[in-house]
């Protein structure tokens, strides 16, 4: 299992939009199983049931607010209000029918080409837009309607089927669907600048959430019951891919049944039937009996972080059931497979020379599309819930949320959108107990909503960006090289130990980049789990300090952070499945180097079974969800009779009171901070197979983490201090601030706790903040002191080593200081010649010689030290100059010399046969002379 690993031997035939072929990443492989699809898709159908039954704001009786599509609606179609005039209204029919029609023309032909040219998923297979490709059949000319697609799924598994082209502006509707009220909504907002507030736009409507909800619900369980049948559906009929791909999943099914169009039509419409059935006369019942019972187990109510957690998965369900198409993100419709309930693969509908045609595989993923605005409306109201904004109150002693039933009174103390005054004291008030909990903690609690929502949009763009068979140069370069590579190994000049030499280097290089790839899936996960830790004890202890160390509720579901646990547990069991194919992948390429034997397993490797057991045990430390409270303990701080607040006094000493939730035990996974270790080797430029193979020539371990440290270090000093200054830095800080959290202190706070390192890492240590518990005071030591002194001889280093001089920067001031010494051996020279002739004149006036035998002999003195070409500073100027002269002069003397000597030589060759030539024909000249001479 790996991440956005594409399969490079696939060659993309050169059409920016043309769908001709499809590959499919690892990630969607383990997505895109049949049993995957299914649980999720019936997953998406049991949240959903229980995110609308449990959700508050279905049984307020305020007016029920829609963003977009409300005020859209009430733009084009709201009731005269009272301070409405003739003009007014006009004014906004008017304003409302233009933008309607403006938005659905700039949606149908501006956004929509814009899409057509970046994704397949809106050009149905076509490279033109608004034009059918055309073919010759019978001698006519007649539109295209399939074409063959060829592509590979489920780890590399090979198909072929042919796909629906008959419709050149695939999804029009829906990005008209989605635009056209966007464009209205800006339109009111232009309007509302112009009217007074009364007569202003929004999304507020004539109906409570009270009268709507039931209707939300049943919508919303028909239309998810739906999904589930489609699915089911689509996958029964694909035959050719349940064969080929997924090794005959439900083949006595699809063989005995399935296959029969009578069987297909008649479940689905009982299956439909029953639904709307149910929805229409069950699910109001279904819903009485929700409330009766948690009215007996008011303790197990949800309270809003787990109502916000649950709506964003039902988000993300719907996003999920996208990508686990097996068509996604083409969205195209495969021959031969139906409509759910219908024996034709598309509508069409023929309007003159067009066609507006509905495929099978849109309207499949309509359903999903259609509820991805409710559900995210239902998230909306779960994120940052506040009683007071949906005119409802919250029971003081039980936190169970109270909706107001006086509709009445509540229209009068309205005051804006989700805003109603409602009086703190508020007594008498009708009142009716909803199916939820409020306990007003911070939002940080309900963040892990919006983490997993981020995450899966995230998942589903880049998936549609890697998958989509748009033509990219490098991804077709790489498959037409790869296709002259194997065309190459099959060449008989080969032999077959050098083919399979090189197959098997194509191999190594192969693995190199997926184990890449894997390290750095297994990177993100280890990280997001070390900051969501950091952020549950963030939210735990704001939780704690909010309610005043009071006692939760009584269950481990109405605790703080518990969310967070739930994602941290996830995340960090597909950490350990990576890391296993991360090991594997290892020990397949420790394989092919014949570092191991060729039989070595994962668990009978001696090495490789003790590596993965510890990186297992480093990374599967998590505190498991549910599993919640506060551990108490006393420190001993010093002995004395009196101590001072906090501190108490017990057996004759002061201690420290600590209150630590068990959740701290987490702090242990700052240990995954190895693997940015990983992370800065995979990008250091000095890994990968081609650095490997160099090192096991000069016998280097390049896999060794001190080796890559010394290479960055060596070449880029200034990322290593920063990198090990930061990580040391922030991960001893943040531990810093959690322990300190358990007294009144200032190393609470992030901020603060950064300082306190920062300074004790620099030497500095002003004193002002210290901390007072063993745990901080311990980690002080290890980060601030131990880290700071490392990353301090890290700077003393970097900074020596900028001091140093470059081989050019020292030739050019060995020249200067050489020039130097020349000159200043000249002006020595000179005055020692000037002081011997001062010396001799004064010597022969018979004058005293004293200052000039002074004068004399220090000169002399002088001119001994520069002949021999030392300076005040001991460096052997002349020497050098001299090194260099023998090192870069001299030989290009003697090259020129020999050149030179060559050059004469082959001249004196030359004339020496030209000598010989000339004396030659003399020769023959005077022979033939004489011949002639002789015969006269």
């Amino acid at each position: 299992m790996g991440f956005w690993t594409v399969d490079p031997w696939v060659v993309r035939r050169r059409g920016k939009t043309t769908y001709v072929e499809r590959q499919e990443t690892r990630t969607g492989s383990s997505l895109r199983q049949p049993y995957m699809r299914v649980f999720a898709a019936l997953l998406l159908l049991l949240l959903n049931v229980i995110v609308h039954q449990t959700n508050p704001v279905g049984l307020s009786h305020a007016a029920a607010y829609i963003p977009l599509y409300g005020t859209a609606f009430n733009f084009l179609c709201r009731s005269t209000l009272q301070d409405d005039t003739s003009s007014t209204n006009a004014a906004r029919v008017i304003a409302a029918m233009v933008s309607l029609v403006l938005g659905a023309i700039l949606a149908r032909l501006v956004v929509f080409p814009a899409l057509h040219e970046s994704w397949t998923m809106f050009s149905a297979g076509h490279a033109s837009f608004r034009v059918v490709e055309t073919k010759a059949a019978d001698g006519h000319v007649q539109p295209a309607t399939y074409r063959h697609v060829s592509g590979v799924a489920n780890d590399g598994k090979a198909f072929r089927h042919e796909v629906h082209i008959g419709s050149s502006s695939q999804g029009s509707w829906a990005v008209m669907l989605v635009i056209t009220p966007l464009v209205m909504v800006v339109a009111a907002s232009i309007y509302n600048c112009f009217v007074p507030s009364t007569l202003a736009v929004t999304g507020v409507v004539n109906v409570s959430y009270a009268q709507l909800y039931p209707s939300v619900r049943g919508i919303s369980l028909v239309f998810n019951a739906l999904v589930l049948f489609a699915v089911l559906d689509t996958m029964l009929q694909d035959s050719n891919r349940c064969d080929a791909v997924y090794g005959g999943w439900m083949q006595a099914l699809r063989t005995h049944l399935w296959r029969h169009h009578a069987c297909r039509i008649v479940c689905f419409w009982l299956y439909t039937a029953g639904a709307i059935t149910f929805a229409v006369h069950g699910l109001p019942g279904f819903s009485t009996w929700c409330k009766e019972l948690f009215e007996h187990a008011p303790d197990h109510l949800l309270h809003e972080s787990w109502r916000a957690f649950l709506s964003g998965l039902v988000v993300v369900l719907h996003l999920v059931v996208l990508v686990q198409d097996w068509d996604f993100p083409t969205m195209a419709t495969v021959r031969g497979i139906y409509l759910p309930g219908l024996t034709t693969e598309c509508l069409a509908l023929h309007v003159g020379r067009r066609c507006v045609v509905l495929t099978g595989k849109w309207l499949v993923a309509s359903l999903t599309l259609w509820m991805l605005p409710l559900d995210m409306w239902v998230f909306g109201h779960q994120l940052n819930y506040e009683a007071a904004s949906y005119g409802q109150v919250t029971d003081p002693v039980t936190h169970r949320i109270l909706s107001i039933t006086n509709a009445t009174w509540l229209a009068e103390r309205a005051c804006g959108v989700h805003c109603y005054t409602i009086p703190m004291n508020a007594t008498g008030l009708s009142t009716a107990p909803t199916v939820g909990r409020h306990f007003g903690w911070p939002v940080f609690d309900q963040m892990p909503a919006v983490y997993i929502t981020l995450i899966a949009l995230f998942l589903f763009f880049r998936l549609a960006w890697t998958e989509d068979s748009r033509f990219m140069v490098a991804v077709h370069m790489q498959g037409v090289k790869a296709t002259t590579y194997s065309a190459q190994l099959q060449s008989s000049a080969l032999t077959a130990i050098a083919s399979d030499a090189l197959r098997q280097l194509a191999s190594i290089k192969h693995l190199y980049a997926l184990r890449k790839h894997v390290d750095g899936v297994c990177i993100t996960l280890a990280m997001l789990g070390l900051l969501l830790m950091l952020f549950q004890l963030h939210s735990i202890w704001e939780v704690d300090v909010v309610f005043g160390h009071a006692k939760y509720p009584r269950n481990a579901l109405s605790a703080p952070g518990q969310t967070y646990s739930v994602v941290i547990l996830v995340s960090t069991l597909v950490l350990a499945s990576q890391l296993v194919t991360r090991t594997q992948l290892t020990l397949q390429i420790a394989k092919l180097r014949h570092q191991v034997p060729a039989c070595a397993t994962l668990w009978r490797h001696p090495a490789t079974r003790f590596t993965l057991a510890a990186e297992l045990v480093a990374n599967l430390w998590i505190v498991p969800p549910f599993i919640t409270g506060f551990a108490e303990l006393d420190e001993f701080q010093f002995d004395a009779s009196t101590c001072t607040l906090p501190m108490l006094r017990l057996d004759g000493g002061c201690y420290y009171r600590l209150r630590y939730p068990v959740e701290t035990l987490g702090l242990v996974m700052l240990v995954r901070l190895y693997w940015i270790v990983r992370l800065v080797r995979n990008h250091s430029g000095f890994y990968g197979q081609r650095v490997d193979f160099l090192g096991s020539l000069h016998n280097v371990s390049t896999d060794s983490p001190l080796w890559h440290f010394r290479a960055i270090f060596h070449h880029r000093p200034v990322f290593a201090f920063l990198f090990c200054t930061l990580v040391t830095w922030l991960a001893t800080a943040a531990g810093v601030s959690v322990m300190e959290r358990s007294i009144p202190s200032a190393l609470d706070s992030d901020l603060t706790s950064s300082w306190l390192i920062v300074v004790t890492m620099a030497t500095v240590g002003y004193g002002d903040y210290f901390a007072r518990t063993r745990g901080g005071r311990f980690l002080t030591v290890m980060g601030g002191i131990i880290g700071g002194t490392i990353v301090i001889s890290m700077l003393t280093s970097l900074f020596m080593g900028s001091l140093q001089t470059t081989f050019g920067e020292e030739r050019v001031l060995y020249v200067v200081r050489y020039k130097r010494w020349q000159k200043a051996r000249l002006d020595a020279a000179v005055n020692l010649i000037k002081a011997a002739w001062r010396r001799h004149k004064l010597e022969k006036a018979n004058k005293s010689t004293h200052s000039a035998d002074r004068a004399l002999f220090k000169y002399m003195q002088k001119v001994r030290e520069l002949r021999l070409g030392a300076i005040t500073d001991g460096d052997d100027v002349v020497g050098k100059v001299r090194e260099w002269k023998s090192e870069s002069v001299v030989p290009l003397l003697v090259a020129a010399h020999a050149k030179r000597t060559a050059v004469l030589d082959d001249l004196e060759a030359k004339v020496q046969r030209v000598g010989s030539l000339v004396t030659t024909i003399e020769s023959l000249v005077l022979a033939k002379t004489k011949k002639k001479m002789t015969v006269s």
